[in-house]
C-alpha cells in the first residue's frame, strides 16, 4: 500500500484551485433541467441527442458512430406524438410517466396488463394475480406459520427493496376498498392495480421496477439512497419468484419455464426476438423465420440506469434501437395481445394503440431520473488527477505497448464514454458544442472491448430483419433517412463494426456490477483484468436471529457491503468444483474444471453450441430449482456458464494501479 501511494503522488500534479475539473450533472434530460422555473410557454431547446449526426465527432478527442433518429418525423405515420415544444407539453408527459410508473397510482402499469389488468387485450388479467395469492407465499418458503416480516421477506428473497412511499396490498381478510389498499407493503417490484373507476383492484403485477430500480444503502445514508430509481437492479431472482407463485396458480409462472435469469441480479429481456416473430405488417421471409429460431439466447445481462438516457442517442447495449423509439421500452407493459402484431387483429391493435399513449410519456419520466450522488467521502486533490487522466490520458500511447486494437477518439476514458469536466466540455477539440457534455455513443467493436460476443451474435441478421417489420420496430419508417428499426441492420450501419455501447458513466459507483453482463463486481477490476475471479458470489443479508434458513437477498447496506476502495459490491471467491458428466443439466452454477479455473468443461461447450444456435433453448433446458442449497447457488456468477464471460475491457490492463486509483476517486464525483 506505501508504494502504492508513493506511485500516486507521482501523477500530473493538478493545482488544488481548479474548479473545472469535478462536478456532474448527475445525468438526466437537459430539457427538464431547462425548465425549472420556467413558464409552461417557455420553448424547449434543442434535445443535445438530436445533435449526435455523422461527422460532428470527426478528428475530435471524444468519438460517436451511432446517431440520432427521429421517430416520429411523420407522428400521422407512426401514430405516435413527437417531442414535446414547451415546458408545459413536457411537464405534461412526465406526470403521465410518473403515473405509470409510481406504484399504487390510479394509472399506473404492469407487466403485460398495461393500465386495465381485466381487459380483453389484457387476457383478462392472465399476466397478474390476486392478494389472496399473493398472500400464500410463506407456505412455498416451509414455514409453518405466515412470519410477522412476511413483506420484508418476500422483498429479500425475490431481489426487491421496501420503498419508504406507500405500496399497499390487502392482508388476509382485508377488503382493499375498505382499507385504503391494504395494510400490507409490497416490494418495489409489485404492484396494486386499479380499477378503471381508480377504486383498488385487489390484482397484483409485475412492475419495471423489478430489473430497473435496485437499493444502495438507505435513505438516511444520503439523497437518493435506499431505492435506487431507475438505477437498474442488480438484486433480482425473477425464477424464483415465478416458481413460487405456480403451485399458487398464477399462470404467467408458466414463464419460468423459459428462465428469465439463471443467476440473481441478471436478466433475460433481450427474450425480445421471439416478439419479432410476430410481424406488424409485412410477412416474414422463411429464411427470416429460420434466422430467428436459430438466433439462440442473449443468456443474462446486467440492467443498464435510466438516468443515463438523456445523454444517449442509442439504446440498448448493442444500439439495437434508436433512443427516440420509446415503444421498446415499454414492451413488458404492452397489453398481452398488444404482443402479437398483425396476426392479433382489433385486440392486438387495442394494445398498441395503449402503447403509441403511453410510450413516449413514460420514456420522459424515465429519462428525467437523475443519479444520486456520491454519500462517503471524496478526496478532491486525487479525484481531480482522476479527472485529467479519465480526459487525457491515451492508453495506446508512446510506451504503453497496448496489445488491443485502438479505438477512435484520444485513447483516453473519455473517448469512449464522453467528456464531464468542463475543461474539456468548453474544449472544442473535445466535442463539437457544450451540449454534448457526458454524450456517449460509440459502439466499440467487438475485437477492440473483447467483452462476451453473445448478446451481439444473437441479435443476428434475421433479428435485425424481424425486428424492423414488427409493432416494436417502427415498420412506417422503414427506408427513410430516420429508419427506427434495428440499427444494426446492415444498410442503416454501414461500416460501422457490431459491437457494444459505452455508456454514460453518471453514476457509475451506484451501479456495480459492470460489463454489459454483470460479469465484473467493481470498478477496480474493469480497470485491472489480472484481478478478476473467475467463479464469485456477493455477499447476502444476514437473516434474522430467529430465521437462520431463510433465503435472504444480496446485502446492500453501504458501510457492511460495499466497497469504495475497489467502488463496488464485496464478494467471495468461490472454489472451482467438477459435480459430473452432467453439470450443466444438473447443477450448472460451478463448472469448470479444478486447477484450471479458467477452463469450461467439454460438457457444458457442448451445450453452449445449442444455447447459441436454438432459441430459448438455454432457458427451457435449465433445471428447477427447489432446495435451499440450489436457490443459495443461484447467487454465484460463475463466468465459465454461457453469456457470463468476464473478459474483455483489456486494454485498461496497461494503466497502472495509482492512475486506477485516481481514475476511481474522480468516478465517484460523477
Amino acid at each position: 500500500m506505501r508504494a502504492l501511494l508513493a506511485g500516486i503522488l507521482t501523477l500530473p500534479a493538478v493545482s488544488a484551485a481548479a474548479t473545472d475539473l469535478l462536478g456532474s450533472s448527475r445525468g438526466g434530460s437537459v430539457q427538464w433541467d431547462f425548465c425549472y422555473g420556467k413558464p409552461d410557454s417557455a420553448i424547449l431547446p434543442a434535445d443535445p441527442r438530436t445533435l449526435v449526426q455523422p461527422g460532428i465527432s470527426n478528428g475530435r478527442a471524444v468519438h460517436f458512430n451511432a446517431f440520432w433518429k427521429n421517430c416520429h418525423v411523420d407522428p400521422a405515420a407512426v401514430q405516435e406524438q413527437g417531442p414535446a415544444k414547451t415546458c408545459g407539453e413536457l411537464r405534461q408527459r412526465f406526470y403521465h410517466g410518473e403515473g405509470l410508473l409510481t406504484n399504487g397510482h390510479p394509472g399506473t402499469g404492469a407487466l403485460f396488463a398495461g393500465t386495465e389488468p381485466m381487459s380483453v387485450e389484457s387476457a383478462l388479467g392472465i399476466s397478474t394475480f390476486t392478494s389472496l395469492q399473493y398472500n400464500e407465499l410463506w407456505r412455498m418458503w416451509g414455514f409453518l406459520f405466515r412470519p410477522d416480516n412476511f413483506d420484508s421477506l418476500v422483498a429479500q428473497r425475490y431481489g426487491s427493496v421496501l420503498s419508504t412511499e406507500r405500496n399497499p396490498y390487502p392482508l388476509p381478510g382485508q377488503n382493499p376498498n375498505w382499507s385504503n389498499g391494504g395494510s400490507g407493503q409490497l416490494p418495489q417490484m409489485l404492484t396494486q392495480l386499479r380499477n378503471p373507476d381508480g377504486s383498488w383492484s385487489g390484482r397484483i403485477g409485475v412492475t419495471c421496477h423489478a430489473c430497473h430500480s435496485g437499493a444502495v444503502g438507505t435513505p438516511a445514508d444520503g439523497p437518493g439512497l435506499g431505492v435506487m430509481m431507475g438505477g437498474g437492479s442488480s438484486l433480482a431472482d425473477l425464477d424464483l419468484f415465478l416458481s413460487d407463485l405456480l403451485p399458487l396458480g398464477y399462470p404467467a409462472s408458466l414463464a419460468t419455464f423459459l428462465n428469465l435469469n439463471r443467476t440473481r441480479g441478471t436478466n433475460n429481456a433481450s427474450d425480445i426476438n421471439l416478439a419479432f416473430l410476430f410481424p406488424d405488417e409485412r410477412l416474414l421471409s422463411v429464411s427470416e423465420v429460420l434466422g430467428v429460431i436459430n438466433s439462440g439466447s442473449t443468456a443474462g445481462m446486467d440492467t443498464p440506469a435510466w438516468w443515463n438516457m438523456g445523454h444517449r442517442p442509442v439504446k440498448f447495449v448493442d444500439g439495437v434501437f434508436p433512443m427516440d423509439a420509446p415503444r421498446v421500452d415499454m414492451v413488458f407493459y404492452t397489453p398481452f395481445f398488444g404482443l402479437f402484431g398483425g396476426v392479433g387483429g382489433p385486440v392486438s391493435e387495442a394494445g398498441q394503440n395503449w402503447m403509441r399513449v403511453n410510450g413516449p410519456p413514460l420514456n420522459t419520466w424515465v429519462e428525467s431520473l437523475k443519479s444520486p450522488a456520491y454519500p462517503l467521502p471524496i478526496n478532491q486533490a486525487l479525484a481531480e488527477q482522476g479527472a485529467v487522466l479519465f480526459h487525457t490520458l491515451d492508453m495506446w500511447g508512446p510506451g504503453r505497448n497496448n496489445p488491443i486494437a485502438r479505438p477512435q477518439g484520444n485513447g483516453s476514458c473519455a473517448s469512449c464514454h464522453g467528456a464531464y469536466a468542463s475543461r474539456y466540455v468548453n474544449d472544442p477539440t473535445y466535442l463539437a458544442t457544450p451540449a454534448l457534455a457526458g454524450m456517449a455513443s460509440y459502439i466499440v467493436p467487438l475485437n477492440i472491448i473483447g467483452t462476451d460476443p453473445v448478446r451481439v451474435n444473437t441479435n443476428n441478421q434475421a433479428v435485425q430483419a424481424a425486428g424492423a417489420k414488427n409493432f416494436f420496430g417502427y415498420p412506417s419508417t422503414a427506408g427513410t433517412d430516420q429508419d427506427c428499426g434495428p440499427q444494426n441492420q446492415p444498410h442503416i450501419r454501414g461500416n460501422r463494426e457490431l459491437g457494444y455501447l459505452a455508456p454514460p458513466l453518471y453514476g457509475v459507483w451506484a451501479t456495480a456490477p459492470y460489463l454489459h453482463n454483470g460479469s465484473v463486481p467493481n470498478v477496480w477490476e474493469v480497470l485491472k483484468p489480472s484481478d478478476r475471479k473467475p467463479i464469485w458470489r456477493r455477499v447476502s443479508t444476514p437473516p434474522r436471529w430467529d430465521q437462520p434458513l431463510t433465503i435472504m437477498g444480496f446485502d446492500t447496506n453501504l458501510q457492511r457491503a460495499y466497497d469504495p476502495a475497489k467502488l463496488g459490491w464485496k464478494y467471495d471467491s468461490i472454489a472451482c468444483q467438477w459435480r459430473g458428466p452432467l453439470n450443466p443439466a444438473v447443477s450448472p452454477y460451478i463448472n469448470c474444471q479444478p486447477g484450471d479455473e479458467f477452463r469450461t468443461p467439454l460438457a457444458q461447450e457442448m451445450l453452449n453450441v445449442l444455447f447459441s444456435n436454438i432459441i430459448v433453448s438455454w432457458n427451457i433446458l435449465f433445471p428447477p430449482t427447489r432446495t435451499r442449497s440450489q436457490l443459495e447457488d443461484r447467487k454465484i456468477y460463475n463466468t465459465n456458464a454461457f453469456g457470463q464471460d468476464n473478459a474483455g475491457h483489456e486494454f485498461n490492463s496497461v494503466l497502472t494501479d495509482p492512475e486506477r486509483v485516481a481514475l476511481i476517486e474522480y468516478l465517484k464525483t460523477l
